[in-house]
C-alpha cells in the first residue's frame, strides 16, 4: 500500500494535499532566538479526497521517535506559507509530546518573526507523512514530521470551522483543529464585539435615540456574523452607521407630523440578503435549540432505562443512581457515552450491594467488593448453539439438555473464557439472530464455537469428581495447591500430660504445595467442509456439531489421562524402592525385543518443568537403561530421533520395556555387553493372578479380587486412617469383576453391587468409576483406591483454538484439503507429596502371560 503523504496548508497545492491548522506561533521574548510551539494535535478529521483520517498519540510519538534518530536525513525548518524557496522561519532543536500535542522548540530566524510581527503569519500548520519511506535503503519508518509552515490567520465564514480557506490562493480546502476553530472563533466574536461597540459609543455621541441605539445593535449582532472577513464587517458597521442617522431623522420627521417611509438597504461583502439571512438564522437557532432539548430527554431517558433494567439493584438504589448523574447528561451526549456511564454508576451499584450483603454476614470487606454477573448474551449464544445443534445427527453423542447442572468449575473456566472474549461472542449473537454468518474470512474458528467445545468436554469429564478443581487465572509460571494433614506423631502416652509438662501438638494442618504449570498443546485437522460452513448460504451444523464433538472428544480425553496417570503414579511413588542396575542380559538370549522388569509395577518416572520445557529439581522415579554398555534414550515419539535403539514403556503395571528404532518399530538389539536397567518399584500396591487354580471356577476365584480390595480398604481405614472413596479402573476389569461370585443374586454380599446395567457399583461401600480416555497407565489391570480431591487440577488459561493454517502433503508439499489449528491449555496437574499416601492400588494380571513375555 502506498503511504499517503500531507502537506498540510501548503500554497502550492495539488490534487492530494489536506491543510490542518493547530497552533499559533509563539515568538520568543526579548533577548532570545527560540520559543516551544505546538505544531499539531491529537484529532479526527474528513476530507473529500481521503475520507477520515486521525492524528493520534502513537504517531506523535513516531514523528518524536524519527526526529531523535535523523530518519529525514536533513535538518527540519519552518517556512512561510509552505514555501520553502523563500527562506527558513525557524529550525527545529527538539520535538516532544505534552499530552495529545506535539511540540517543538525552534531557533527563530529575522524573516521568521518579521513573518509573525508584521506579515501576520500567527499559526502553525504541519506537514508530515503517514509511512515515510526514505530513498536509500526503501525501508518505512512510520510517521514523520517533514516540516511545518507559518500560515496567515484563516477567514471565518458564518461561523463554520470545517469550511475555512486561507488567502494563500490554494483551491484545496483548508482543515482546522477543532481547539484551535474554539480559539478562531472568540477571537472573532471578540473583534466584532469590538467594532459594534465603538459604533454604538459613536451613535450616543452623536446624541440619537436610545430606541435607534437599540434598533441598530440588534441588527449589528445579527448581521456580523454574515461578513466573509474583517473589510466586510467595517463595510456592515458603515452601513449601519449611515442607517442609524437615517433611522433617527425619520424618527424626528414622525414627532413632527410627517410620515416618512423608511427603507433600509443593507448588503455583505459577499452581496447577502441581510433579511432572508437573519430570518433564516434566527429559525436555524430555534430549531438546533428545539432538537438539543429533545435529544437531552432522550439520553436522559436512556441513561434511566439502561440502569432500571440492571438485575441485582432495589428500585431505590436504581433511582438514586439516575439522579445523581441525570443532570450531567445533556444533548451532546452519544448513545455509547449513556450507556458507559450507566453500566459504570450499575457496577458501582453492584459493589455497594456486595458491601451490604457481606456487611450482613458478619464481614467487613477491604478494598472494593465485586458481584460477577452471568452475561445474558452469552447464555442466549449458549441456547442457540445448543438448540441447531440438538437438530444435528450428532445430536444423540453431545451433552445439549440446558437443565442438566452445569459442573462448578466448568461455570468458572467458562467465565473466564467469557471474560476473554466478550466482544467475540457478543458479536457473535447478534449476528446469528440475524440469521447472518459467524465470521470466517480469516479461517478462524467462531470464538462460539470454542466455547461449546469446552462446555462440551467439561460435561463428560467423571474424573473431575476424583479431584479438586481449580482455577488460577492470574498464575504465570506455577500455582499452589492446597492440602491437609492429620499429624499425631507428636502426641506420647496416648496423650497423658502431667503437671508442668509440654503439651504436644495434634491435629490437622494445612499446606499449600507448588506446582508447575504446564501448557498442554494439541494440534487438530479441520476439513474444508468444517471451514466451509459459514461461507454458504446458510450454517451447515451438522459440520459444526462433528468438529465440536471431535474437539471436545480430544480434549476430554488428554485432561482424563493426565489426571489418571498423576493418581497412579502418586500412589506408586508413595514408600517406593529404588531397583539399581537390575540385569536383563538372560532376556534378551531369546532374542526378544520386549523385556520385563523382575518386580513390578514400575513407578512412572516424573521432571518438573517450567513453561520452556527446562528440568526443575531433581527427578523422581527415573529409568536409566544401559545396553550393551551404553545408555540408551527413551523413544520420544517425535520421529526426528537420531538412527538408533530407544526404549519404551508397554506397561507400568507389568514392568514391561520395549525396544524400537527412531520410526518407533519394535527391534531386536544385540546381546554383546552389559545390559541393565535401573527403576523405582512400587510397593503401595498388592497382585492378584487371574488365572484360575485347578479347583475352581472363574466366579469363586474372582471373590478372591474383591477380597483384595476389600483388604485394601482395610488397610488404609486402620493404618493410616484415610476412608477410599472411589475405586478408578477400565471398563475392562470392571466387567471381570462384576463376574465374581459374590454378584450372583443369592450370594450378594452388603456393600458390593452391580448398577442398573450390570456394570460394578461399588465394592465394600467404595464407589466405582471408570476410565473413559484411551492410553491410561491404569491399563486393564490396575484398580486405584483413594480419596477423592487430593490431587488438582487447576486451569489458568481456558483451552482455546488458534486461526487454521492449509496442510500439506510432508513428501510433496502439495495441500490435501484440509487445515490444520491447535489448541492451548495452561493448567497443572499434581498431588501434593504429603499426601500421596491417600492412595493404593490393586493390580489384576495373568501371571501366566507375564512370564510368556
Amino acid at each position: 500500500m502506498t503511504p499517503r503523504r500531507f502537506l498540510l496548508s501548503s500554497s502550492d497545492a495539488g490534487p492530494q494535499v489536506i491543510r490542518l491548522l493547530a497552533g499559533v506561533a509563539s515568538l520568543p521574548s526579548e533577548g532570545k532566538t527560540t520559543s516551544w510551539v505546538t505544531v499539531t494535535r491529537t484529532g479526527s478529521f474528513t476530507d473529500p479526497r481521503y475520507g477520515r483520517f486521525e492524528i493520534t498519540r502513537d504517531m506523535l510519538l513516531s514523528m518524536v521517535r524519527n526526529f531523535d534518530a535523523g530518519t529525514v536525513g536533513t535538518d527540519i525548518f519552518l517556512d512561510v506559507n509552505h514555501k520553502p524557496g523563500d527562506g527558513a522561519a525557524a529550525k527545529v532543536l527538539r520535538l516532544s509530546v505534552e499530552g495529545e500535542r506535539l511540540r517543538a522548540l525552534v531557533e527563530w530566524t529575522d524573516f521568521g518573526r518579521e513573518a509573525v510581527q508584521k506579515r501576520g503569519f500567527r499559526y502553525l500548520s504541519a506537514e508530515f507523512t503517514e509511512n515515510y519511506q526514505d530513498n536509500e535503503a526503501g525501508k518505512l519508518h512510520g510517521p514523520v514530521l517533514l516540516g511545518a509552515g507559518l500560515t496567515v490567520r484563516p477567514v471565518i465564514k458564518r461561523l463554520d470551522p470545517v469550511t475555512l480557506s486561507c488567502d494563500s490562493g490554494a483551491d484545496s480546502p483548508v482543515l482546522i483543529h477543532p481547539e484551535l476553530a474554539q480559539t478562531l472563533l472568540a477571537e472573532a466574536e471578540a473583534n466584532m464585539n469590538k467594532l459594534l461597540k465603538a459604533l454604538l459609543e459613536r451613535l450616543a455621541a452623536k446624541k440619537l435615540s436610545q430606541t435607534v441605539i437599540d434598533t441598530v445593535k440588534t441588527l449589528g449582532e445579527q448581521t456580523l456574523s454574515l461578513a466573509a472577513d474583517e473589510a466586510g464587517q467595517q463595510q456592515i458597521i458603515s452601513q449601519l452607521e449611515t442607517h442609524a442617522v437615517t433611522l433617527s431623522e425619520a424618527m424626528a420627521s414622525a414627532a413632527a407630523g410627517a410620515a416618512p417611509t423608511i427603507q433600509l438597504s443593507m448588503t455583505t461583502a459577499g452581496n447577502v440578503d441581510v433579511a432572508a439571512e437573519v430570518t433564516r438564522i434566527l429559525a436555524e437557532r430555534a430549531n438546533t435549540a428545539r432538537q438539543l432539548a429533545e435529544t437531552t430527554e432522550s439520553r436522559r431517558k436512556l441513561l434511566s432505562d439502561t440502569i432500571n433494567a440492571a438485575a441485582g439493584l432495589d428500585d431505590g438504589l436504581k433511582k438514586v443512581l439516575c439522579e445523581s448523574v441525570a443532570t450531567l447528561v445533556d444533548g451532546s451526549w452519544s448513545e455509547d457515552q449513556v450507556r458507559a456511564l450507566a453500566q459504570s454508576q450499575i457496577d458501582a451499584g453492584n459493589r455497594e450491594v456486595a458491601a451490604r450483603t457481606l456487611a450482613q454476614l458478619g464481614y467487613q470487606p477491604h478494598g472494593t467488593p465485586r458481584v460477577v454477573v452471568v452475561e445474558e448474551g452469552v447464555r442466549q449464544l449458549s441456547e442457540l448453539y445448543r438448540d441447531m445443534l440438538g437438530r444435528t445427527s450428532m445430536a444423540g453423542q453431545l451433552h445439549l439438555d440446558a437443565k442438566a447442572p452445569l459442573h462448578p468449575f466448568a461455570a468458572l473456566v467458562l467465565s473466564e473464557f467469557d471474560r476473554l472474549h466478550a466482544p467475540q461472542l457478543e458479536n457473535e449473537r447478534k449476528i446469528l439472530l440475524a440469521q447472518g454468518a459467524t465470521d470466517m474470512a480469516s479461517t478462524s474458528l467462531p470464538v462460539g464455537v470454542q466455547r461449546e467445545v469446552i462446555r462440551e468436554a467439561l460435561s463428560d469429564l467423571n474424573v473431575l469428581q476424583l479431584v479438586q478443581t481449580l482455577t488460577d487465572f492470574s498464575a504465570q509460571a506455577t500455582t499452589q495447591i492446597p492440602y491437609e494433614v492429620r499429624d499425631t506423631s507428636q502426641v506420647m502416652n496416648d496423650g497423658v500430660v502431667f503437671e508442668g509438662q509440654p503439651i504436644p501438638y495434634a491435629g490437622v494442618t494445612q499446606g499449600m504445595a507448588l506446582a508447575y504449570i504446564t501448557p498442554m498443546k494439541l494440534a487438530l485437522s479441520i476439513t474444508n467442509e468444517v471451514m466451509h460452513f459459514t461461507r454458504a448460504s446458510a450454517i451447515n451444523w451438522d459440520a459444526l456439531a462433528r468438529n465440536i464433538e471431535s474437539n471436545a472428544r480430544v480434549l476430554r480425553e488428554l485432561v482424563a489421562r493426565r489426571i489418571c496417570n498423576e493418581l497412579q503414579r502418586a500412589s506408586d511413588s508413595y514408600l517406593s524402592v529404588a531397583v539399581t542396575a537390575e540385569s536383563f542380559t538372560a532376556q534378551l538370549n531369546g532374542a526378544k525385543h520386549t523385556i520385563k522388569t523382575a518386580s513390578f509395577p514400575v513407578v512412572r518416572p516424573y521432571q518438573a518443568r517450567d513453561l520452556a520445557g527446562n528440568a526443575v529439581g531433581t527427578a523422581e522415579g527415573a529409568i536409566t537403561i544401559t545396553l550393551n554398555s551404553a545408555v540408551i534414550s527413551q523413544y520420544d515419539g517425535s520421529g526426528k530421533q537420531a538412527a538408533g535403539t530407544y526404549w519404551r514403556v508397554l506397561s507400568y503395571n507389568l514392568g514391561t520395556i520395549q525396544f524400537v528404532n527412531q520410526l518407533g518399530a519394535p527391534v531386536t538389539p544385540a546381546n554383546t555387553g552389559t545390559n541393565t536397567i535401573s527403576y523405582s518399584r512400587a510397593t503401595n500396591v498388592v497382585t492378584f493372578d487371574l488365572d484360575v487354580p485347578n479347583g475352581y471356577t472363574q466366579a469363586q476365584w474372582l471373590n478372591g479380587l474383591v477380597q483384595k480390595i476389600g483388604s485394601r480398604k482395610a488397610m488404609m481405614e486402620s493404618q493410616r486412617f484415610v476412608k477410599p472413596d472411589f475405586q478408578l479402573m477400565s471398563a475392562t476389569l470392571n466387567d471381570t469383576i462384576t463376574n465374581a461370585e459374590q454378584f450372583i443374586e443369592h450370594f450378594r454380599r452388603a456393600g458390593s453391587s452391580t448398577n442398573g446395567d450390570g456394570d460394578l457399583a461399588g465394592v465394600k461401600g467404595v464407589p466405582a468409576f471408570g476410565t473413559n480416555a484411551p492410553g491410561i497407565d491404569l491399563g486393564d489391570e490396575r484398580i486405584l483406591l483413594g480419596q477423592r480431591g487430593i490431587g488438582a487440577y487447576t486451569v489458568a488459561k481456558p483451552f482455546v483454538t488458534g486461526e487454521p493454517v492449509e496442510l500439506v502433503d510432508p513428501s510433496s508439499g502439495r495441500p490435501v484439503g484440509k487445515k490444520v489449528a491447535y489448541g492451548e491449555e495452561y493448567n497443572a496437574i499434581a498431588v501434593p507429596t504429603p499426601v500421596r499416601n491417600r492412595f493404593t492400588s490393586v493390580i489384576a494380571y495373568s501371571a501366566t502371560a507375564r512370564a510368556a513375555i
